[in-house]
């Protein structure tokens, strides 16, 4: 009882956070848009920064939530090139991002996988957005679809024990901001529908680089 009264005030606070964060960000925004000089815009900018990472954290607290409470069980297979296909796709619609995914499907371009399709996009974004944080800056990402299986990889140094990173509030060696939910979000997910998530360091194939692998169950 209550483990369970935890979930749901972790899941009902990070929802009554969104709208203020929101609105804080709405108006940090015109004060730096109205400051006088560079100097004058610097401590809004600055809570800008703050506000943005506690959305952030507001939004993987939702994930989290969702996760625990097994949102992954689907009634019928994703299709996991489409819902690869509308990730990639969001994510390139950001400046910063633009040209650096890269798709790799299969031949007959259809993969399935037994997980709810809302979980997927989470599992997904969570891996790219890993991939694309504390990856190479400006390197690709490849998201490469295969036979019920789905790997995320990116450039970068070697990191060392990555399995470890799948608890909660765990970071590696970066500087790249984040909360450390990402892959114990993942990891959740996925032992839900019976998936498993490997993660390699060096990437396969790779001297360096790390590479997030899931395989799903055959439909």
């Amino acid at each position: 009882m209550a483990l369970d009264a935890e979930k749901e005030f972790t899941a009902n606070a990070a929802h009554e956070l969104r709208t203020p964060i929101a609105g804080a960000l709405a108006q940090t925004e015109r004060l730096i848009a109205e400051a006088p000089d560079e100097a004058a815009g610097k401590r809004p900018r600055q809570i800008k920064a703050a506000l943005t990472d506690l959305a952030g954290l507001s939004e993987k607290l939702m994930q989290l939530a969702r996760a625990d409470a097994g949102v992954a069980v689907a009634g019928k297979p994703a299709d996991i090139t489409a819902v690869s296909a509308l990730v990639v796709a969001d994510f390139e619609q950001h400046n910063q991002y633009k040209g650096r995914l890269c798709l790799e499907t299969p031949a007959n371009g259809k993969a399935y996988a037994a997980i709810d399709t809302d979980a997927l996009a989470i599992v997904l974004r969570n891996l790219v957005e890993n991939a694309l944080r504390h990856g190479a800056e400006g390197a690709p990402v490849v998201v490469r679809i295969g036979d019920a299986s789905l790997s995320v990889i990116n450039d970068g140094p070697v990191v060392s024990a990555p399995s470890g990173l799948v608890k909660r509030f765990e970071r590696g060696a970066t500087r790249a901001e984040g909360s450390g939910l990402g892959l114990a979000i993942v990891n959740k997910i996925l032992q839900q529908v019976d998936a498993t998530l490997a993660l390699n360091s060096p990437a396969t194939g790779r001297q360096d680089g790390f590479e997030a692998k899931i395989q799903f169950p055959t439909v």
